[in-house]
């Protein structure tokens, strides 16, 4: 009985083959590959242990299992993921959407039901520009990306998810006209220190200009706040995610650049994730 292919066999035997290999969340990754290639929920899984996987499915599963076993995202692997309740595709030309990206999105929502023009630097695939799209219906959204392999991409999601999007190619603001009620921006930060720590999941397959910062990681935060001024309204506001450690060396970026009105914001683990800026009455 044992050699019978049923979900609750397989799932046992990935789970000994991820256990074995000292991966994080052995279940969760046998359940989502599961999941995937039976097109069952994680919970349905288990409601149905007793059917059998096919011949042709289990040869699937074991393709996505090797590549896995080399630290493979598995988002990469089914080149999709989910970010705020859309569907994402992803490839290795952009990064894949965090959960603590969601919270800035979250927060973006709750505090500009009326903002009516907002950029985003650094769009990558789309995901954070669309969840406010299908969310904030009333503004007119542009999304800006230095990498022309990465617009395609979030112009091939903003369709999938069917929201309009005014894409461009642009380095920071090099190609960036007119004023936003609210710009927003998740820049690469993580210094070349941090780099190297990062798991094989992240450091051997996203693409490291999409992660890698210089100046300890505040490089693009440096710039982009000595020209925002410039591309906000009177009352225009900016949103960044932040490295959990950079939150006062980003204040101090900040004031520097006469934003005088700053506010962190913690993430649900407890880590400073949100700086939201202000300009100050004289800029």
């Amino acid at each position: 009985m044992s050699d019978i292919l049923t979900i609750q066999n397989v799932l046992g035997r990935l789970n000994h083959t991820f256990r074995s290999q000292k991966f994080e969340n052995p279940e969760l990754n046998s359940e989502l590959i599961l999941s995937n290639i039976l097109n069952l929920e994680r919970s349905e899984l288990y409601l149905s242990n007793r059917i059998v996987i096919s011949e042709k499915d289990f040869k699937k599963i074991q393709k996505i299992l090797n590549r896995r076993l080399k630290h493979e995202p598995l988002q990469y692997i089914f080149r999709e993921t989910d970010f705020f309740g859309y569907s994402v595709f992803v490839n290795r030309n952009v990064l894949i959407p965090r959960p603590e990206t969601e919270f800035l999105v979250e927060k973006i929502i709750a505090e500009n039901s009326s903002v009516q023009t907002i950029l985003e630097i650094g769009t990558g695939s789309g995901a954070i520009a669309i969840a406010l799209a299908g969310n904030l219906i009333q503004a007119r959204i542009d999304a800006a990306d230095v990498s022309k392999k990465a617009l395609n991409i979030a112009r091939k999601n903003a369709v999938k998810n069917k929201v309009g999007i005014n894409f461009i190619y642009s380095d920071l603001f090099e190609n960036i006209s007119g004023k936003y009620d609210l710009i927003v921006s998740n820049p690469p930060y993580i210094s070349k220190t941090e780099y190297v720590k990062l798991p094989p999941e992240i450091r051997q397959f996203e693409p490291e200009t999409a992660l890698l910062a210089e100046d300890n990681g505040l490089y693009f935060y440096k710039k982009i706040l000595a020209e925002a001024k410039e591309h906000l309204t009177e009352k225009g506001k900016i949103y960044f995610e932040i490295g959990f450690d950079q939150a006062e060396k980003v204040k101090e970026i900040a004031l520097i650049e006469g934003f005088e009105n700053i506010e962190i914001t913690k993430d649900l683990t407890g880590f400073d994730r949100i700086v939201k800026l202000t300009p100050s009455p004289s800029l």
